[in-house]
């Protein structure tokens, strides 16, 4: 049975709501978060580091599993993969100032440490900055290549 109907596409410039995970300001900040809370003095973490951490940090409701792992509580390897997301945030932090990329690490800038201190001030992602004191020193190479099996 053939319908002859014809369809009709509609555009719309109505505005549609993204995920705050896709928001790339959002992604943005937890890379200088995660820079400034881990990284010391030397204001620098790997840029493997930084994605696995954003990974980890957007999916606050295995944060348990991460930190087992991590503390050697299980051995239970969790499930962290490549985001082209958080590239894309990063591009974005390179092109505003924020971060330096070199030698495959992201230096945090003094725009960057600016933009840290705002998030402080006006207590944003408290709980992030917890989670990445708690479990931060513990994300080692080693770690890391284990968590992805060499693959980032």
């Amino acid at each position: 049975m053939t319908n002859n109907a014809s369809i009709k596409p509609i555009i719309s410039n109505k505005p549609y709501s993204v995920p705050i995970e896709m928001r790339p300001l959002w992604r943005i900040c937890l890379i200088l978060v995660s820079i400034a809370t881990l990284s010391g003095d030397k204001r620098y973490l790997s840029v493997k580091k930084v994605n696995m951490l954003v990974w980890m940090l957007i999916r606050q409701h295995r944060w348990d599993e991460y930190e087992n792992y991590l503390y050697e509580r299980t051995r239970d390897i969790p499930l962290v993969s490549a985001d082209t997301a958080t590239y894309k945030a990063v591009e974005f932090a390179l092109a505003k100032g924020f971060n330096r990329l070199e030698d495959s690490r992201l230096h945090i800038t003094d725009a960057g440490l600016e933009i840290h201190q705002l998030l402080l001030d006006n207590d944003i992602m408290s709980e992030e900055i917890w989670f990445l004191t708690n479990i931060g020193k513990k994300l080692s190479d080693k770690k890391i290549k284990g968590i992805t099996e060499g693959l980032l």
